[in-house]
């Protein structure tokens, strides 16, 4: 049965703070809770210079991603970036790196996070029925509110966004009674390559911002609502970062290069010892954010997978009376489920990463085609500025960082690519209709 035309794409409800809050909580997930500890363990008091040089390259990535969640203001997110750009092939390939290598890993790994860091309020969460019971209470939650409502996901995005951000920026600014001035002394000049290393780290933590374009089918007037949510949750974020870096340097110097648990250490300073078990219930928080964010963004990119032909046509079916991909987020959350009992999300993790940075380059690349073909959503789109130097400055940023990579990952990650590109090729071709000539 053919769908009714007012239903083929879900009704545009997400405004700036939807999509912001959907990208800042796929960012800010539970890396920041150790990241500080890291940075500090490569630079010492001087990680100020990766965070600088870190969101100095990652503006790049967001002008691109900017401008061409401007231009193509469809739900998918980078799949549909790069379809529009490149064709259904390299568009196939984006949205399966996407889909299996990003999202569904990632949300796995920290669905079980959750469930290890609430085992440790509630123990019996963490046994073999505990950690079933947790999963499908939360995955089916989780479910029912983003299939009830899109505008529903968006705003438990925000709630939840909020309630991370808030008491991060209190340990921060109580935090900063706390400081030692001598702590945030720099003894040396870090070198290039130290700096290099520690701007990797960083650049993994910052991961998540193209989350929110996912949702793009669905945003109001994409072309001014979607280049001011990705300024504003970058910019939230580097805040957050920055500001947890320098106050956990200065409440506890050398010690935080040590530190496995930084941030419930320097509350432990600051706040007292009520402070760690505070932090854990951040955690939870940060986790939970995290997954609410990425059920609203992820089943898009199946959805629109879907839309496209290139995932079975069930997977697009829109709810009649509700208006929401309810197909896409039920397998979507079935997969997450599947994959945290496996166990098998660790693997997934190491291509999840790589993976990540395929989707950025072929979407910082897709700018320079979309523009020589003209592409335009709704009104005029938002153009990065400088002409090319944004997109190839991007690009030439991600391949630095694939040389930083294993060759384990590069391996596995251009065996991913030349497989699901060799698949969806051979059906590209089969579809194609034949002319016959005299």
């Amino acid at each position: 049965m053919t769908e009714p035309a007012h239903q083929a794409e879900p009704g545009r409800v997400i405004g700036i703070a939807g999509v912001a809050f959907t990208s800042f909580n796929c960012i800010v997930g539970v890396g920041i809770f150790g990241l500080p500890g890291l940075v500090a363990g490569v630079l010492g008091p001087a990680a100020i210079l990766a965070y600088g040089t870190c969101l100095l390259l990652l503006a790049l990535v967001a002008l691109c991603l900017a401008e061409a969640g401007s231009r193509v203001p469809h739900a998918g997110g980078l799949y549909a970036y790069a379809a529009a750009a490149f064709g259904p092939v390299v568009g196939g390939v984006t949205g399966a790196l996407a889909l299996f290598a990003s999202s569904i890993g990632s949300a796995a790994a920290l669905a079980r996070f959750f469930i290890d860091t609430l085992a440790g309020f509630i123990p019996a969460a963490g046994s073999p029925v505990g950690v079933v019971v947790v999963l499908l209470a939360l995955y089916g939650s989780l479910a029912i509110a983003n299939i009830l409502g899109t505008r529903g996901g968006g705003r438990l995005a925000i709630v939840f966004g909020l309630l991370k951000f808030t008491p991060l920026a209190l340990l921060i600014i109580i935090g900063a009674f706390a400081v030692q001035p001598h702590n945030l002394v720099w003894t040396s000049i870090p070198p290039v390559a130290k700096v290099g290393e520690a701007t990797l780290l960083l650049f993994f933590a910052f991961m998540g911002i193209e989350s929110g374009l996912c949702v793009s089918g669905e945003t109001r007037n994409p072309a001014r609502t979607i280049p001011r949510a990705i300024a504003l949750s970058l910019a939230t974020v580097a805040a957050l970062y920055i500001g947890l870096q320098t106050v956990t340097q200065g409440v506890l110097g050398p010690a935080l290069a040590m530190s496995t648990a930084p941030l419930a250490d320097t509350a432990g300073v600051a706040l007292g010892p009520w402070g760690a078990q505070l932090l854990g219930v951040l955690t939870l928080l940060s986790a939970g954010g995290y997954l609410a964010a990425d059920m609203l963004s992820s089943p898009r990119i199946a959805f629109a997978l879907a839309r496209a032909g290139q995932l079975p046509q069930v997977v697009g079916r829109i709810h009649p009376r509700l208006g929401t991909p309810v197909v896409a987020i039920g397998l979507y959350s079935a997969s997450v489920v599947l994959v945290a009992l496996s166990g098998t999300f660790q693997q997934i993790a190491v291509l999840a990463v790589s993976g990540t940075l395929v989707t950025y380059l072929i979407c910082c690349l897709g700018v320079l085609r979309l523009r020589a073909l003209g592409v335009e959503g709704d009104g005029p789109p938002f153009v990065a500025p400088g002409g090319w130097v944004a997109p190839i400055a991007a690009a030439a940023m991600i391949v630095w960082l694939f040389t930083t990579l294993a060759t384990r990952e590069l391996v596995a990650t251009l065996a991913f690519v030349v497989v699901v590109g060799a698949v969806y090729a051979a059906r590209h071709a089969m579809r194609r209709p034949v002319v016959l000539t005299k």
